[in-house]
């Protein structure tokens, strides 16, 4: 999408330009380069460059300064900031000037080259423009030029209707219906899908797939020939097949999948095959950036509930009562998530924070965790810290945070008579008030050194004595409901 372009890479430091200028080269591109902002100015009156990449910072003049020059003696050439830092004031002051992108040091060469795609995109939909507007002679022309400028404006909402669904998703999104979807809305479809690699078979398999009418589409399976998985994985090039384009989608250069667009308005034929691969490019590009983050984050986030899992491992091994308890109070949660309804996503972080609620107790004194007596006033409030332990340790993790808050509320009253912040009804995240039905029910029904198990009579009608105060009375009823009916016992 950007060989033949001629580029001009501006900056002070020869190693960056060196790199840059290899990357472009790769790609086909015809590379200038210049150290000075002297030399940029003498590169332009010379050559015919499309695209500048600027630094902000340079020995002899400030790049804001030559992006001003450059835009008033060369408006057509389109002009890329790059810095080390990042200023706010610098970007508002580029963009005022004309810079059509910002990118602060170090960026990945797969970004540039999407900025790249889309700045020079930009500047040949301007250049069209203002040819036709050059051109003009009659009403007939007028009229031509109005329906180029709506198409062309269609194309650029579309360009940044991309970007922006993309950048809007979570960590937690399904990023491969997400993507599916997005070709739905974007091109004009019989079908569209995501199909995994099945190599030893030279067989794609459906994933995710949606038809122009919002049905489930109904091939699961495609053969392909050798060359298509050639041309496809070793070239990284999408492969027309049955009137229907297939595109490659990559992560760290590897060919995971692909995507499948059958569209209705001619995927082989000229400027409307270049424009629905250039879309499914753009879409692709995203989607693989998403996946790589999904994939680093869960890597990330295993590693450290690996971590956390290892202190509660600990703390077992100084009191044997909190590992099954940790256990007892998740599976309790969960059951009681399903009966209220709870989002998938309030469920994944009890699943997370259940088996290690009672982190903080690694802070807890042997003495008053492992007292087979009553605990003093002052030993009680020792222990009553352990709640902001456990939020000390998980916030070390930022990817942890919102399971931190979880942990430190877990004690809190609906009456707002808890601890640590005294917090009161709705204000306590509705996981914690799951936690405390549970984690209170599991101490009263299970032997201590210093009581026997309550029977179960006398936990239901404790419970229904304290909803309202202690525990979120719809919560309460509905863990009722469940004691009542069976309901958890029959998962064990």
């Amino acid at each position: 999408m950007i060989e033949g372009s001629e580029i001009l890479l501006v900056d002070d430091n020869p190693e960056i330009i060196e790199i840059l200028g290899d990357f472009f080269a790769l790609n086909g591109c015809h590379v200038h380069k210049a150290y000075t902002g002297n030399q940029a100015l003498e590169t332009l009156g010379k050559k015919d460059i499309e695209v500048v990449i600027l630094d902000v910072n340079l020995p002899d003049v400030n790049g804001i300064t030559l992006l001003d020059t450059i835009k008033v003696n060369t408006p057509s050439v389109a002009v890329i900031m790059a810095t080390g830092y990042y200023d706010p004031n610098f970007v508002v002051d580029a963009m005022k000037k004309g810079a059509s992108d910002f990118l602060v040091k170090p960026f990945e060469l797969d970004k540039l080259m999407l900025v790249m795609m889309r700045v020079l995109r930009e500047r040949k939909l301007v250049m069209e423009k203002e040819n036709i507007l050059s051109s003009l002679e009659d009403k007939k022309k007028i009229e031509m030029l109005n329906r180029e400028l709506q198409r062309k404006i269609k194309e650029l909402t579309t360009m940044y209707h991309i970007s922006n669904k993309f950048n809007s998703l979570s960590i937690f999104d399904d990023v491969y219906e997400k993507m599916i979807t997005m070709v739905k809305e974007i091109l004009d479809v019989r079908s569209c899908g995501y199909y995994i690699v099945d190599s030893d078979n030279r067989e794609l398999i459906l994933y995710k797939g949606l038809a122009g009418d919002g049905d489930v589409i109904d091939e699961p399976k495609v053969f392909m020939a050798e060359e298509f998985f050639n041309d496809a994985q070793t070239l990284k090039k999408h492969v027309i097949k049955d009137n229907k384009i297939f595109l490659p989608l990559i992560i760290k250069n590897e060919c995971i999948g692909f995507i499948m667009a059958d569209c209705r308005n001619g995927a082989t034929n000229g400027h409307l095959m270049e424009s629905n691969v250039f879309f499914l490019k753009l879409v692709a590009d995203k989607a693989s950036t998403q996946i790589e983050n999904k994939m680093l984050y869960e890597s990330l986030f295993e590693s450290v509930i690996h971590t956390l899992k290892s202190l509660i491992v600990a703390i077992n091994k100084r009191d044997l009562y909190t590992e099954g308890h940790c256990k007892r109070v998740t599976e309790m949660s969960m059951v009681l998530a399903e009966k209220i309804g709870l989002a998938d996503y309030e469920r994944d972080v009890i699943r997370v924070v259940g088996p290690i609620h009672d982190l903080g107790k690694i802070g807890i004194p042997d003495a008053i965790l492992l007292k087979p007596g009553k605990l003093t006033d002052e030993e009680y409030a020792l222990m009553k810290g352990h709640s902001m332990y456990g939020e000390q340790i998980m916030n070390r993790f930022e990817i942890l945070a919102k399971e931190a808050r979880i942990i430190r509320h877990h004690h809190e009253r609906y009456d707002g008579r808890g601890y640590p912040d005294a917090l009161h009804g709705n204000e306590i995240p509705v996981c914690s008030r799951v936690l405390a039905v549970c984690d209170t029910y599991d101490a009263m029904a299970t032997n201590r050194p210093y009581r026997n198990a309550i029977v179960i009579r006398e936990i239901l009608d404790e419970i229904e004595r304290c909803k309202g105060s202690q525990f979120d009375p719809d919560i309460a009823d509905s863990f009722i409901d469940i004691l009542k009916g069976g309901g958890y016992d029959n998962k064990h």
